[in-house]
């Protein structure tokens, strides 16, 4: 319980103390978020600095490292090396993309067809470390029970990572709303873990609370700093794997119900709009659509934390 503490600790300073360094630098350096012309009325928010995610990723894996080093030993690193290799692969390519935005200045940064090659490339990094690692490449599936996969495993990975991935990266659209979001769902498999008593993902996951904990300072109405597609593609991934490494995958549906509902009012606006040139909500991802009703974003920030919370609740009491 005392490493746990330490671990949010050293994360959560560490990311309140260099954050005003890193708007700074950002700022003198013209590293700025591109506001899309094609959403709400967001210009007010042009020239705030994006990729704020360096910083809570690498506070979040250190904090991790040296907490599961000081928990578990060596062996501690060994369990954490397949959540961390997912959570880091995933930043570098949302790097990529903000990186690419800044000195394109424009909204699209990685190609989608190179961005899905790295999406690739990077799950497949992380089966060969679970093979090497000796993880059963078996899925459990709710009602059904335990199913081997073998190879096909792989189609399974991919699809995890990249789809949650894509789904919080959906859903960073507003100040605070991914980040308090995810503090509630990796909150939720901190407990999880706990129950089940993998210290591994209990240390992983506090040490990406306190950082997101920290970042929120910064990045709440009006955000003094966005997250980037570095933040938000990391943390699906984080969700991913860990679901997957404490075998209930298919839980991540329901705690993170947020993230499948505003990815489904992308997928449902844009077959809508495709067959019928008709949009079925006023904007998508939904959370914009509150916006178009003149919701502001703490108040649409609050409804979508607490559907989280609720939800959370209940599934760890169905769980229990």
């Amino acid at each position: 319980m005392t490493e746990n503490l330490w671990t949010f600790a050293r994360s959560f300073i560490v990311t309140v103390m260099f954050m005003p360094a890193l708007i700074n630098f950002l700022r003198h350096s013209k590293e700025q978020a591109v506001i899309r012309k094609l959403g709400p009325d967001h210009q007010a928010k042009a020239g705030t600095p994006s990729m704020g995610g360096v910083l809570f990723v690498l506070a979040a894996v250190i904090s991790a490292v040296v907490g599961g080093v000081a928990s578990e030993g060596w062996h501690g690193f060994m369990l954490q090396l397949m959540p961390i290799l997912a959570f880091v692969a995933f930043a570098i390519i949302g790097g990529v993309d903000d990186t690419l935005k800044i000195l394109k200045h424009a909204d699209d940064g990685f190609r989608f067809k190179p961005k899905l090659l790295a999406q690739t490339l990077s799950a497949l990094v992380v089966m060969i470390v679970m093979w090497f690692m000796n993880v059963p490449f078996v899925l459990n599936v709710p009602f059904v029970g335990h199913i081997y996969l073998g190879g096909f495993y792989f189609i399974f990975m991919w699809f995890w990572l990249v789809g949650w991935s894509n789904a919080t990266n959906l859903t960073d659209g507003l100040d605070g709303l991914l980040t308090g979001i995810s503090i509630i769902v990796y909150g939720t498999y901190t407990w999880i873990a706990m129950a089940m008593h993998s210290q591994s993902i209990v240390i992983f996951n506090i040490a990406i609370i306190g950082a997101l904990v920290g970042f929120l300072i910064y990045n709440k109405p009006k955000a003094k700093i966005f997250m980037g597609d570095t933040g938000s593609l990391a943390l699906g991934a984080g969700l991913a794997i860990e679901s997957i490494l404490l075998g209930i995958p298919f839980s991540l549906v329901w705690f993170g119900i947020v993230f499948v509902i505003e990815t489904l009012s992308v997928i449902i606006q844009t077959i809508g709009y495709h067959f019928w040139h008709k949009r079925i909500f006023p904007m998508a991802p939904i959370h914009h659509s509150f916006e178009k009703f003149s919701w502001r974003e703490w108040q649409i920030d609050i409804l979508f934390w607490i559907v989280t919370l609720l939800v959370s609740i209940v599934g760890i009491l169905y769980m229990s």
